[in-house]
């Protein structure tokens, strides 16, 4: 793969995503459960399993790449963005691909932006299993368009630009969801 991916969190979505693209050696991963000494163990054999690379630290992931995707638990979303931004390269793409509001999409943004980098807000439309790299992805933000080139390029296949502000796809995951449990 000619393109290095640094990858925040490797949970079931990263691990997933991971495994489906072949990002063999491709993919540079920080989780916060490889800094634990009770989740370590089982992280670092997560990564190695899925052949990608764990680095010990955000700024390890961070810092050489050019092309962020960023899977973490909701709660976390802001925060992980606000310590990328002290690390992310200039111009590089950060692809936030968290479940957040898009109030939230945005603040992140704006440290991203501030930082230099290029924040694109990805909303995951489905399930990734068993999907995986099929799942449909909304992207929005002003390099929206860059950041469905990259992720073309990482193998996944349904990726649909929604507009260039920041927040819109995951406003239309939210209305979404809320028709549809409203059904």
């Amino acid at each position: 793969m000619e393109q290095e991916i640094g990858l925040i969190g490797f949970g079931e979505a990263g691990s997933t995503f991971a495994m489906a693209g072949d990002w063999i050696d491709a993919a540079r991963v920080y989780d916060i459960q490889t800094d634990a000494g009770a989740t370590r163990d089982a992280m670092l054999a997560r990564c190695a399993r899925a052949g990608v690379r764990a680095v010990p630290t955000l700024a390890d992931a961070v810092t050489p790449v050019t092309f962020i995707l960023s899977l973490v638990t909701a709660d976390q979303a802001l925060a992980v963005a606000q310590a990328a931004a002290a690390h992310i390269a200039p111009g590089a793409l950060y692809c936030d691909l968290n479940s957040v509001a898009p109030q939230t999409k945005q603040a992140a943004a704006r440290a991203i932006e501030a930082a230099g980098g290029h924040y694109v807000d990805v909303a995951v439309m489905a399930p990734v299993d068993p999907a995986r790299l099929n799942v449909p992805l909304l992207v929005s933000g002003a390099h929206a368009d860059a950041a469905r080139a990259g992720l073309a390029r990482l193998g996944f296949t349904n990726i649909r630009v929604v507009g260039e502000a920041v927040g819109r796809a995951s406003a239309i995951k939210m209305i979404r969801s809320v028709m549809v449990k409203g059904l």
